[in-house]
């Protein structure tokens, strides 16, 4: 319709040109107007993190563009659907299984441009629509706090509105915070940020200012505050306040060398904390268990590992999730925290026995959001960075399982040679290497990739993930991968 349109557009134009004036009027007109229909649409938003607290009833959800909810109501079964418009997931639906009076959540693309997320309630429970409330950090940051279901005692409408949205609004300045206080508490190992009324916060890492942003709105500078003083052997290299406009506080951090921040916390609605820490270099691990190639590939299982080249390599290795966030739940109650944690600690010590100096983002089982995983790769100024995770889809589809591996521009090379050494020494199924924008993907500077080391959810890959020995050959086989990549570029 319209090229036949800008045809027939030229053609009169071209009939009853007068001046050479209206004949470049026409042509100008069509090459504007083409412009702007077959221009590429905006460059949509991703759904970064969710985080359901079973305990509280409650979704986190944080955007790495602003957007705003859309929620319903559903029936039969009981669900609450929230759609988040301009927001791509990127990646294959999601499918979290939970226990209680919430059975599951789900998330996928509902459609182009929309990411639904569905929460499923268990057979016979209901919610009360009104009592859904929908908090709004930021415009990227949003908290969905469930009521307490409570068993249906009569059918509800197959829809239910759920009340409006409360976005984030301005406030006046006699209802802004002061921040009174910003300082190092050494005994604790905490930064501590104190104001003088309740605050709320959201926190990343800057790469632009290399450092750690930690943004309070509405809130102002006290008259009197400070930044802590920094002596010799300081943790914090550097703190900076700044008040980044009428509303929000910006306070920037700067680890020191080998300092890894982690986890944010509020003790009270006055007070925040960010925790730091010394990086945790891996030591030499004790013996590790038993090989078990010759059961899933005998024809590798005396393949010797490759040396690390000359030179100062760090790699940082990523277990995913932990603490509260168990990640993906399988079968038999399988959580990707559990495996993904024993598998990184493998690797580590492996490529450590090799001479590399192999960091973890996490060691146990502490939670830990994705910033300071990145934070640390940047701050150690890593050569390569290896995020491990498992996988899942619904438990009613324990035949889908297989080896996944994610890269994002410069790390093809090294997602490429994992992936092949983990297939040919696991003998797992291959589901390709392909690209993503995971956050630790995107927000690193050096070649970066995700394992996904099999589903929990499927019935070959739980059974073996859940085998120790497996696990064992699985880090042997990624180790292999990352050391024959940094064999090979060192050689270019």
């Amino acid at each position: 319709m319209v090229v036949i349109f800008f045809a027939s557009l030229i053609r009169w134009s071209k009939h009853h040109q007068q001046t050479h004036r209206v004949n470049q009027f026409f042509y100008s007109l069509f090459f504007a107007c083409f412009a702007v229909l077959t221009a590429a649409p905006a460059k949509a938003a991703r759904l970064e993190s969710w985080r359901f607290n079973s305990s509280q009833n409650q979704l986190e959800i944080t955007t790495d563009g602003g957007v705003q909810p859309k929620a319903q109501l559903v029936a039969d079964p009981t669900r609450l659907v929230i759609d988040l418009p301009g927001i791509v997931l990127g990646r294959p639906v999601i499918n979290e299984s939970m226990s209680g009076t919430v059975r599951s959540m789900r998330i996928g693309q509902f459609d182009r441009d929309t990411t639904r997320i569905v929460i499923e309630l268990a057979p016979g429970y209901t919610l009360e629509p009104s009592q859904i409330k929908f908090r709004g950090i930021s415009d990227r940051r949003w908290l969905i706090k469930l009521p307490t279901p409570q068993l249906a005692t009569s059918s509800i409408p197959s829809i239910s509105a759920v009340p409006r949205l409360s976005a984030p609004s301005r406030a006046s300045e006699s209802e802004l915070a002061a921040i009174e206080s910003v300082e190092l508490n050494g005994s604790s190992n905490q930064l501590m940020i104190q104001a003088n009324k309740p605050i709320r916060y959201t926190s990343r890492w800057d790469t632009s200012l290399a450092a750690y942003r930690i943004e309070i709105s509405p809130a102002q500078l006290g008259n009197s505050v400070k930044g802590p003083e920094l002596g010799a052997g300081s943790p914090i290299s550097r703190v900076k306040l700044r008040q980044e406009n009428s509303q929000t506080v910006a306070i920037l951090v700067q680890p020191a060398t080998g300092v890894q921040l982690g986890q944010m916390n509020q003790p009270n609605q006055r007070l925040v904390t960010l925790q730091i820490q010394r990086a945790r270099l891996v030591s030499a691990a004790p013996a590790i268990a038993p090989r078990v190639m010759s059961v899933f590939n005998p024809s590798v299982a005396n393949i010797p590992m490759p040396r690390s080249p000359n030179g100062r390599i760090v790699v940082i290795i990523d277990p995913g999730h932990g603490g509260p966030d168990p990640g993906a739940v399988g079968i038999n109650g399988l959580q990707e925290k559990v495996i993904v944690l024993d598998i990184g600690n493998q690797v580590a010590a492996l490529l450590q026995r090799q001479g590399v100096q192999a960091l973890l983002t996490r060691a146990d089982d502490r939670d830990l959001d994705l910033e300071p995983r990145v934070q640390m790769a940047e701050q150690s100024n890593a050569t390569v960075f290896v995020s491990i995770h498992a996988n899942a889809i619904s438990l009613s589809r324990p035949d889908i399982s297989g080896i996944e591996t994610y890269y994002h521009e410069s790390g093809l090379g090294l997602a490429q040679i994992i992936h092949q050494n983990v297939l040919q020494f696991t003998g797992a199924s291959d589901r390709g290497v392909r690209k993503a924008r995971f956050y630790v993907l995107r927000k690193t500077s050096m070649p970066s990739v995700l394992v996904e080391v099999g589903f929990v959810t499927g019935r070959d890959d739980a059974s073996r993930l859940s085998n120790p020995a497996y696990r064992t050959q699985m880090a042997d086989a990624i180790a292999r991968g990352i050391l024959q990549y940094l064999q090979r570029a060192a050689r270019l």
